[in-house]
C-alpha cells in the first residue's frame, strides 16, 4: 500500500509543478510577485496543516495516537514548520503528521520557485535552472554533514515538480501525441501494467525499482491530462483533496490496528477496507467544507495580499 501511495504522491507533485507554472506564466518577475506567490502558498499549506498536526499532538498526549513514540520539542517545532527532521529510525523524514514529509518538498519547491520569480526566470528557463539545482544538491548530498539534509536532498521525487513544469510549457506538443483513443488506451494499459508490477514484483527488481512509482505517476497524470471533461464528483474530490490527504491517516491507522488485532478473514477485512476508504473520502469532504475553506479565508484576510497581485 505504501508503494501505491507513492504513485498518488507523485501525481500530486506533478500537478503542483504544472499549476505553479500555469498560474505564474503571464506574471512579471520581481520582489512583489515573488512575495505574493510565497505568501499565497503559505496560506494554502500551513493553516490546515497546523490544525491537524495539533490534533495529532493532542491525541498523542492523551495516548490515543502513536502513543509508543517520543516527540521531543525539536521534533514538534520542526514538524510544525515543515523543516526536515530525521526520525528515531535515523533514516526517514518523519514529522508528527506523517504526510508532512511531502509538504516539506512542496515548501522547498515553493521557495525555489519564488526565487525564480524574483529573478524573472520562472518560465521555460526555470525548468533548466531547477534541474541543475536538484542534480547538484542530489550529487552533493553524500558530502553533507547533516543527516537531515543528506536524507532530504538525496530523494529524487522532487524532480516530479520539474516534470509538471515541463508538461505545462510543452503541453500542445504533448497533447498532440497522446490525445488519440489509441494513445490514451496505451497510457491506461501501461499504468495498469506498472501498477501490477509495483504491487506484485517490486521486491524482485532491485534498486532501480524505486523509480517505478514515479514513472507510473507521470503516466497517470498524462492519462488524466487528456480527459476532455471532469465529472462533478471527481472535481469535488479534487477540491477537498488536501483535507482528505491530511486526515486519511486517522482512518488508515485505525484500519491497520484492526488488521493486526482482530483476526478477521481477508474477505471481511477487504470489505471493511472499502468502508474505511469511503469514510475517509466523506470525512475529507466534510472537513474541507467546515474547516479548510474557513481557515484559508480567514488567514488570507489576515495576510493582506495586495489586490493587484491576488491573481498571481
Amino acid at each position: 500500500m505504501e508503494l501505491v501511495g507513492q504513485v498518488g504522491v507523485g501525481v500530486f507533485f506533478v500537478i503542483s509543478g504544472y499549476i505553479m507554472s500555469m498560474t505564474t506564466n503571464d506574471k512579471a518577475g520581481g520582489t512583489a510577485h515573488s512575495r505574493a506567490f510565497i505568501v499565497k502558498r503559505a496560506v494554502r499549506i500551513y493553516p490546515l496543516y497546523f490544525f491537524w498536526t495539533t490534533v495529532c499532538v493532542v491525541l498523542w498526549e492523551l495516548r490515543m495516537f502513536n502513543s509508543a513514540q517520543h516527540y521531543s520539542l525539536g521534533k514538534m517545532i520542526t514538524s510544525y514548520l515543515l523543516i526536515p527532521y530525521i526520525s528515531f529510525n535515523g533514516d526517514v523524514i518523519d514529522p508528527i503528521l506523517r504526510q508532512g514529509w511531502t509538504l516539506m518538498y512542496e515548501i522547498f519547491f515553493y521557495i525555489s520557485f519564488a526565487v525564480l520569480i524574483f529573478c524573472g526566470q520562472h518560465r521555460k528557463s526555470g525548468i533548466y535552472i531547477l534541474t541543475i539545482l536538484f542534480i547538484t544538491l542530489g550529487m552533493s548530498s553524500e558530502l553533507m554533514t547533516s543527516e537531515n539534509a543528506k536524507s532530504f536532498f538525496s530523494f529524487q521525487i522532487s524532480y516530479l515538480f520539474i516534470v509538471g513544469m515541463f508538461i505545462f510549457h510543452h503541453q500542445e506538443k504533448i497533447l498532440g501525441l497522446i490525445s488519440s483513443k489509441m494513445a490514451r488506451g496505451g497510457l491506461l494499459t501501461l499504468f495498469v501494467i506498472l501498477m501490477l508490477v509495483i504491487i506484485f514484483k517490486y521486491s524482485e527488481l532491485g534498486d532501480d525499482a524505486v523509480y517505478l512509482p514515479y514513472l507510473n505517476a507521470i503516466v497517470l497524470f498524462l492519462y488524466l491530462f487528456t480527459a476532455k471533461k471532469v465529472s462533478g464528483p471527481v472535481l469535488e474530490i479534487g477540491n477537498s483533496s488536501y483535507s482528505l490527504y491530511l486526515t486519511h491517516t486517522f482512518f488508515t491507522t485505525a484500519y491497520a490496528m484492526l488488521i493486526i488485532r482482530s483476526g478477521l478473514s481477508n474477505l471481511t477485512l477487504g470489505l471493511i477496507g472499502i468502508v474505511v476508504f469511503l469514510a475517509a473520502v466523506v470525512f475529507g469532504e466534510i472537513t474541507y467544507r467546515l474547516i479548510e475553506k474557513r481557515l484559508i479565508f480567514k488567514t488570507a484576510a489576515v495576510a493582506h495580499i495586495p489586490s493587484n497581485l491576488k491573481k498571481s
